[in-house]
Formats: C-alpha cells, structure tokens, sequence
C-alpha cells in the first residue's frame, strides 16, 4: 500500500491511473495501423491477403470483449481497483508473447490475451472515475481519459514511423513491446489508489466507505458533507437492496423501479456509436487505407496519419470546457452531424480517382477525426458508467463494453474487405449511421450533466417513460458549482443527523 494521498492529489492520481490505462486502449487502436504494411512483420505473418489482415488485427477486439464477459462474471466481486490491476497484468503477458511472435498463429494468440486485460480495463477505469469524481465537473474531468485514449493513437503512430526504416524485426517488435510500459506505469499508480465508496457501501463496509470519501473531499471522516454523500449513497443502496446477487435476469430486466433494461440500453448506445461512427475504419488502417487506396508511399502514408492523430488528439481536449455545460445529449448530435457530413464527403471524393480527390479526402479525413473527438467519443466512454444504477453497475458496463468491442471486431475485421470490394462507396455506410445518431439521441437519450449518480436513479425512479428525450426534467443541463455540490450534501449529512437524533430521543 502506498501513502494514503487525500483532496486533489487523490484525484489527480486517479485520473493519471486512469489516463495512463486509456493510453494503452488508444495505442492499440494506433499500433497495428503503423505496422500492418511493414515489409518485416507481413513476412512474419506470412503476408496474409486481406481477410487474415483483418482478423489478426481484429482477434483483438474479440479478446477485449472476453475481458467485457470477465468483467460480468468477476468485476462487482473484486472490485474496480482489482479489476484495473488484474487487466493490466495480464496485458502485461499479452504484450510479452506479442513481442516474442514469430508467426501468424502466435500473434493470433497473444493479441486476444492481451485483449482481455484491456476489456476489463475499459469496464472497470470508467466504473471507477464516474464512482469517485464530483458531479459538479465529472464530464469535463472524464474528457481527460478519452483525451489520452487520442495520444495513445498518436504516440503508436509516430512510435512505427520512427521504426520504420530498422533492418530487422526490430521495425515492429519495439513498437508492440511498448505495451508493457503503460500497464507497469498503471500498475505503480494502483498503490496510491483507493476502492470506490460506492463499492465499499454496498458491500457493508460503511466505516472504510466513509473514509474514503473524507479522503476524496480532504475533510474529516465525520464531517456534515462526508455524512450527507455517505446517506445519499446509502438511501440508494436501500431503495435497490435485495439479499441475491444480481443476474442476467435482473440486468436484461424492467420489473423494478430501476428500469435496468431500459438503462443496460442506453449505457450501450454510446457505446456502440462510437464502432458504428467507422471511426476504427479510419484509426486501425488510416496508414494502409492512404499507401493502398489513395497512393501514397509506405513514407508518407504514415507521415500524413501520424499528423491527423496529432490533430486529432489536440482536438480532444476543447470538451473539457463545455461537455458540463451543454451537455451530454447535444455533445453527441452536434457531433454526430459533423461526422456524417464528413463521411457523406470522403465518399464521394473516393469515386473519381485523381490528386485533387484523393487530397480532398484527406483533408475531410482529418476534419472528420476532428468532429468524432469533439463529441461522441468523450460521450461513449463515460455515459455508461453514469446510466447505471449501483446494484447492477458493473454487470451493465460489461454489457456496455461488450457491444463496443464486439462491433469495433465487425468494423475492423470487415474495413478491409469492404475496402477490397467497393472502395469508397464503403463510407457511405458510415454516412447513413453517423446521421441516424441525431434523432436516436434527441428522443431517447437522458442528460447526466450535473447530476449525482444518485439523482440520476431517481430520474427513472420519479418519471419512468421509453422516450426519456420527450420529458424535460431527464434532458435539462444541471449547472452547480463546487459550493453549490458542498451545500447540498452538508444539507444531507445535517438531515440525517437530525433523523438520528430524534430516533435516539
């Protein structure tokens, strides 16, 4: 156990540890991109054609939803922070076998392996931010995850640039070793981190709970404002509590005041966007989409989509200033608007094969990157987290975290086949999607900005309906200072004190 850090240097740590894991998920998305079209590591594959291209780049997002599974099955038993130091130790071994491949079959292997440690990365870091960080600026605090997700793109990208011209095996094992850095980093951090208060309550350990979150906020155990989030949290706990383990069945399920089922679904909506945006058609095979089907050198090609992740991870951070201000629900539409355009562009760009098209298509590419960034992808990785009731969190980000791997394994093991058979009419897939996103968001989505995780329950529990989008009350931006969340709690932590009082007299 590491020193026991309280108030901003607890907060910082966990979002670092957060960061750094998240880095991991984006230099994966990155890695194979930059190495795919090396001469060395398709001589070490046996230069499969595009199929077997795709499913070894792909097996990995099998692997990802495996550890989504794990995460089902395992996750609410051991916790969030064992959960991110059980993933990371097993990308560790993944990454190790990946270094030391010298076949298809073993690459094959080892990317799945690796795949379930960030599956289960990716269920329990959101679980364990949403769990721990104030209301008041959760979403902005969150964008710096999905912020690094972008970096870790970048880094993988220009990191097989520099590799590029190596004379031997090294050009692609020295990339995939890097792996191993970012979970030993994460593992290191795991010391100073503590368990959510929110796991710690439902599993009876109200004194450890309380703890932390005096730890979180830097006040006494027994101050008015650890009292009023303590009860807040308990009262949740009670009106949810049922002796059984929860299940599939009560997960997949509406029978309780809750609306699981309804909320299993909208934790996946963003989830799945984020796949069926086609972003990982662009972040998996930019490098060979632009050397293969735009006729660019190996060179240039990895020059031109180290610059577009570059932008793409400045791009990243303008949400932190307004993601709790506008709001999650119109994040996302304005985004997803943007996307569409774009796509509906690079495929028309893509039917006439000359420079000035194909430069067109490039440039659309980057602006695209840029739309995805500034909307949808900060959105995906921290709703779910927030849409879920306590009782089944972890079970119904698993969902969650599933439907994204398991559609990113779709869109990547499909992109270059779809690529090989229709060139860029391929896009306009991605066209039709990115506009469905806008009404599906408009008059089903729930606006979680501002809101405790608490009084995001009693959303459903108050005014429970299918189109959440038609009632005002779930779509309204809650604005709240840092005093205006303290005040609230201390108001809490007096009430029950008050309560406690009265039944002792």
């Amino acid at each position: 156990m590491g020193p026991q850090l309280r108030g901003k240097a607890l907060i910082i740590v966990i979002i670092l540890t957060s960061g750094i894991d998240f880095i991991l998920v984006g230099y994966d998305q990155g890695l194979f991109g930059g190495i795919l079209a090396g001469e060395r590591f398709q001589d070490m594959l046996g230069n499969p054609g595009p199929t077997m291209s795709g499913l070894v780049t792909a097996i990995y997002d099998i692997g990802c939803a495996l550890g989504a599974v794990a995460a089902f099955v395992w996750g609410e038993k051991i916790g969030r922070k064992n959960s991110i130091i059980a993933a990371n130790l097993i990308v560790v071994v993944g990454a190790a076998i990946q270094t030391a491949s010298y076949s298809y079959w073993q690459m094959f292997a080892s990317r799945i392996i690796c795949g379930v440690g960030v599956g289960l990365s990716t269920v329990a870091v959101p679980i364990l931010q949403s769990e721990t960080l104030p209301a008041h600026n959760r979403g902005a605090l969150m964008v710096i995850q999905t912020a690094l997700i972008i970096i870790g793109v970048a880094v993988a990208s220009w990191l097989c640039f520099a590799t590029l011209y190596a004379n031997s095996s090294m050009q692609w094992r020295f990339p995939v070793a890097c792996q191993i850095l970012f979970s030993l980093i994460v593992l290191v951090l795991c010391l100073f981190l503590p368990e959510t208060p929110r796991w710690l309550a439902k599993h009876g350990r109200k004194d450890e709970a309380r703890h932390v979150i005096g730890r979180l906020l830097n006040v006494p155990d027994d101050d008015q404002e650890v009292e009023g989030q303590l009860a807040e949290i308990l009262d949740n706990i009670a009106a949810e509590h049922t002796e059984e383990e929860p299940g599939w069945s009560e997960v997949f399920s509406n029978r309780s005041k809750t609306r699981n089922l309804q909320r299993v679904l909208l934790g996946m909506a963003p989830y799945m966007m984020n796949q069926w945006s086609g972003i990982n058609a662009l972040c998996y095979y930019l490098a060979y989409i632009l050397q293969e089907y735009l006729g660019y050198s190996q060179a240039m090609s990895l020059i031109l989509a180290s610059v577009a992740f570059t932008q793409y991870a400045i791009f990243s951070w303008p949400p932190y200033f307004y993601i709790d201000r506008i709001g999650r629900r119109w994040t996302v539409m304005l985004s997803s608007a943007g996307c569409a355009i774009c796509m509906a562009i690079i495929a028309g760009c893509l039917l006439k094969e000359n420079f000035s098209m194909a430069a067109a298509a490039v440039a659309f590419i980057f602006i695209y990157l840029d739309c995805f960034t500034l909307g949808i992808l900060p959105v995906s990785w921290l709703y779910s987290a927030e849409i879920q009731p306590l009782r089944v969190r972890n079970k119904s980000t698993a969902v969650g975290v599933f439907s994204h791997w398991s559609s990113n394994f779709v869109v990547v093991m499909v992109t270059p086949i779809g690529l090989n058979n229709i060139g860029g009419n391929y896009f306009w897939i991605w066209a039709i999607v990115c506009a469905s996103l806008v009404p599906l968001t408009y008059f089903f989505g729930v606006e979680t900005s501002g809101r405790s995780l608490e009084q995001i329950d009693h959303l459903f529990f108050d005014k429970p309906r299918a189109l959440m989008g038609l009632n005002s009350d779930a779509t309204r931006v809650i604005h709240q200072s840092k005093n205006d969340e303290e005040q609230r709690f201390r108001d809490m932590g007096e009430k029950r004190l008050s309560i406690s009082h009265v039944e002792k007299s």
